[in-house]
């Protein structure tokens, strides 16, 4: 069993491509599980930092090896047993090397879930 959470901006087009990834290989792979976790731009900063902070990943490094820093991260992958993937472009990395499976998404799409994402979160709609 895979269990990821999947945190950022609502509004990044980088979230929304780790979040299609992952919609893709729930649908494919049986025990690939995600929890999206959607924030809006202005609470951003102290999301990530209080998440960082309450998982000790100063302390620890993440699947890469690295140690990361909170201010860098613009979006924030985990598993559940609390190790950090990174951002989504370490996510995407992981889910190539571990499944084999990436997928090519065209930038004006993920523009317009970035912007459902941020209409969900928000309850208004850009017309």
């Amino acid at each position: 069993m895979a269990y990821f959470s999947i945190a950022g901006c609502a509004n990044d087009p980088d979230y929304a491509r780790a979040e299609m990834l992952a919609h893709h290989l729930h649908a494919n792979l049986p025990d690939f599980h995600t929890t999206l976790l959607p924030k809006p731009p202005s609470s951003w900063p102290d999301y990530v930092a209080t998440t960082f902070t309450q998982n000790r990943w100063d302390a620890r490094m993440s699947r890469d090896r690295k140690f990361k820093k909170p201010e860098d991260l613009k979006q924030m992958i985990w598993r559940d047993s609390g190790e950090l993937i990174g951002d989504a472009a370490d996510f995407l990395r992981m889910m190539k090397e571990t499944y084999d499976q990436e997928l090519q998404i065209a930038d004006d799409l993920l523009l317009e879930v970035s912007k459902e994402n941020m209409e969900a979160l928000t309850g208004k709609s850009g017309g």
